[in-house]
Order: C-alpha cells, then sequence, then structure tokens
C-alpha cells in the first residue's frame, strides 16, 4: 500500500517539470520569433546593406510651387448698378400754337440750342408790327409833350419877370406856372408810355423767339410728341432728349463699405454689364446716405462717354476700392490649405545640404481679402516674404518637412487644387 502512494507521489512530480519546461520552451520560441519580425521589418526600410536599420522615411512629394508678389494695393466691393444719363428733359412749349414744322426724330443727335420744332408766329408778328406802331406813336407825342413843357417853361419865366414890375397880374403867374406842372407831368406820361411801348415790344419778341422750340442741352432725342398741324397748349410736350456725354453710373454698395469710402474712390472702376468692358470715371460721388430696407448707399461715377459706348438703361458693375492701399503679398488661392489647424500654406524650404531636396514649411495665414483667384496678406510679420515660392498644387496631402519633388507647371496633372 505505501509503495503505491510513493509510486503516485513521484508520477505527479514528473507532469509538474515536464509542464514548466513546456512553458518555458514556449516563452523562449515566442521572443524569438517577435525578435525575427522586427528584424525582418528594420531590415525591410533600411534596404539592403543598411547598418543597423533606422525609422521609416516618407517620400518625396510631387508639387508644384508658385510666385508669392508684393503689391500695394486694397479691398474692393462689388456693386451693381445702372447707367443714367446726366440730364434728362421733357421739352414743353412755352407758348400755345399751332406746330409748323418739327425738325428732329427720334434717336437724332442735338446741340445745344437747336431748333426741335416751330410754332406758328403769323399772329405774334402781327402784334410786333402793331407794337412798333405804338412805340413810334409814343415817341411822338414824347417829342410834343416835351416842347409844351419848354414852352411853359418859358412863359412862366417871363411872366415871373414881369410881375416884379407890376406888368401882369399875379393871377398871371400862377396860372403859368399851373400850365408849366400839367405839362411837366404829361411828359412824365410820356416817358412811362415809350417805356411800356418798348416792354411790350420785348415781350413779343420773346414770345416769337420761344415759337421756335429749342434743345436745352446737347444730347440724343428719344421721343417726339407732336406732329405738324396739331395744337399745342403752354406746357405741351414737344420732344424728349437726354445726355449722353458724360454719363452717370449710379452704382448700390453695402452699407458696411460706407467707412472705407470715406476717404474717396479713387481707383474704382466701371464695367459694362454688355460687353464687359472697363470705364475709369471722371468724377466719383459718394452720396452718405443708407436706404434703411436695403442697408445700400449710392456712389455716382461720371464717366466720359465720347464714343458712344454707353447708354443709358444699362446696368453696370462697380469695382469700388476701400480702405487706404498699403503693402500686401499676393499668392494664389490653390496655396491655401484648409486644416485642422487652421489656415495655412507651404512654403519651399531649401535644404541645408546643397544635394538634398528642398521641403516644404506650414506657416499658418491670416487672409486680408481674395481677388480674381489670388489671396492677399499683410505684408508686415507674414511669415514669409516675396521672394519664397509657396506650393500650389500637391499641398493637400502634405506633410510639415516632408521633402519636395518640384515639377514645372506644364506637367500638372488636371485641375489645380481647391
Amino acid at each position: 500500500m505505501a509503495d503505491n502512494e510513493e509510486s503516485t507521489q513521484s508520477q505527479g512530480g514528473n507532469r509538474a517539470v515536464v509542464i514548466t519546461v513546456m512553458v518555458v520552451l514556449l516563452l523562449v520560441v515566442t521572443v524569438a520569433v517577435i525578435q525575427t519580425i522586427q528584424k525582418a521589418k528594420t531590415g525591410g526600410t533600411a534596404g539592403p546593406g543598411a547598418p543597423g536599420g533606422g525609422p521609416p522615411q516618407m517620400p518625396p512629394a510631387a508639387v508644384i510651387v508658385g510666385p508669392i508678389v508684393k503689391e500695394t494695393t486694397q479691398d474692393r466691393a462689388i456693386a451693381t448698378g445702372t447707367l443714367r444719363a446726366v440730364s434728362k428733359a421733357d421739352v414743353a412749349a412755352q407758348e400755345a400754337g399751332a406746330v409748323e414744322k418739327v425738325l428732329v426724330d427720334e434717336g437724332q443727335e442735338v446741340a445745344a440750342g437747336a431748333t426741335l420744332a416751330i410754332l406758328d408766329s403769323r399772329r405774334t408778328k402781327a402784334q410786333l408790327t402793331e407794337a412798333n406802331a405804338g412805340l413810334a406813336s409814343a415817341q411822338s407825342l414824347l417829342e410834343q409833350r416835351a416842347a409844351e413843357l419848354r414852352r411853359a417853361d418859358s412863359d412862366l419865366e417871363m411872366k415871373t419877370q414881369l410881375s416884379l414890375t407890376k406888368a401882369v397880374s399875379k393871377s398871371a403867374v400862377l396860372d403859368a406856372e399851373k400850365t408849366r406842372t400839367v405839362a411837366k407831368s404829361q411828359l412824365k406820361a410820356a416817358q412811362d408810355g415809350i417805356t411800356e411801348a418798348r416792354s411790350r415790344l420785348e415781350l413779343l419778341a420773346i414770345q416769337l423767339d420761344d415759337l421756335a422750340v429749342k434743345a436745352p442741352f446737347s444730347g440724343v432725342v428719344i421721343s417726339r410728341d407732336v406732329e405738324p398741324g396739331e395744337w399745342v397748349a403752354a406746357g405741351a410736350m414737344v420732344a424728349s432728349i437726354v445726355t449722353v456725354d458724360p454719363i452717370e453710373a449710379w452704382l448700390r454698395v453695402p452699407a458696411r463699405f460706407l467707412a472705407g469710402t470715406a476717404g474717396g474712390s479713387k481707383g474704382l472702376l466701371v464695367r459694362q454689364s454688355a460687353t464687359g468692358k472697363m470705364f475709369a470715371p471722371a468724377n466719383v460721388t459718394r452720396i452718405p446716405d443708407v436706404d434703411g430696407r436695403s442697408q445700400l448707399f449710392t456712389v455716382v461715377a461720371t464717366i466720359p462717354n465720347p464714343d458712344r459706348n454707353l447708354t443709358p438703361g444699362e446696368s453696370a458693375t462697380g469695382i469700388v476700392p476701400i480702405g487706404v492701399a498699403t503693402d500686401y503679398l499676393r499668392i494664389p488661392l490653390n496655396a491655401v490649405v484648409q486644416s485642422p489647424q487652421g489656415t495655412l500654406l507651404y512654403v519651399v524650404q531649401p535644404s541645408e545640404n546643397t544635394e538634398g531636396l528642398p521641403t516644404g514649411r506650414a506657416v499658418p495665414l491670416s487672409i486680408a481679402f481674395e481677388r480674381d483667384g489670388h489671396a492677399f496678406v499683410a505684408a508686415e510679420d507674414a511669415g514669409f516674404t516675396e521672394s519664397d515660392q509657396v506650393i500650389v498644387e500637391g499641398n493637400q496631402r502634405l506633410q510639415p518637412g516632408q521633402s519636395l519633388m518640384i515639377k514645372p507647371p506644364a506637367d500638372a496633372g488636371g485641375p489645380p487644387a481647391p
């Protein structure tokens, strides 16, 4: 019985030893396999013959670069508007009468003072002849009254001298004084009659001249409202004309740019919507009155139009300078990258080793404004200068410090990066 117990204990101890040995062997094998895998990975990255291997290296990124340009400029606002005539007039008849002639047609260009229509002048001419005769009669009466006054003056003087010697009575002297006073009054009335006759002549001359309806300024006839034979009353419209040179662009600008345009609008340009042509105004006027509903204010640009390229009523777009022109660095918008770290761009960083490849240096970016496919950054403390180059393609997946393989722009495959 004792022998059986000793045999059982001996067998249990052997099994424990075997299990321990197997566990140790399994651990050794596992460690060896892990070391082998690590050596294989290291040897594959470093390449054959690389002593001791090393960390994995990223391949060079193929990129296209663009220049940075320093420019003295300013922000601009885009404003829509319409072209208007500087002056527009509905020319009316100043006198009533029958239309005798109409001398213009729609679309005809006329000079200031040109006759548009002529009204019947026979009645006015007859009145003018009558007034001339009245003036002649008044002049004759004036001469008669002047002679009567001279005779009265002489008679009074003579009787006054005779009264001193008692040759005539005092009553005769008083009668002579009365006669002189009446003659003097009649002369004054005759003089007033002359003035009245001349005034009537002037009025009739004006009325005769007004029977020819004339253009108040140079322009183009846009409507003809009467025909020969029609009777027009005083104030009735005869024709409408508008000026064509110069012409005004009335632009509606957002109210947020009101302060930015306070210093004047030098450099403002007007683009004709129909043709895309740009025009530089000769004068710009800002009207600082913001519409309460649209929150827009008006800028009026006066544009020379000698070739009649611009027409009232056309739509136009104004490029309105905002603020004061300062130094900015202009970069292509393709160079701007939006990343989790914010807005940035990559500047080409030359290698310290003359044989090494350049790398991309990430620079945080604060864009002042954008225009025509470019971003403008304040030149001061920008983190780069106009002598640098920026990456405009291949920058979306670029890692900081990654080496670069710069391609010429002709090798660009596909559209530029957004």
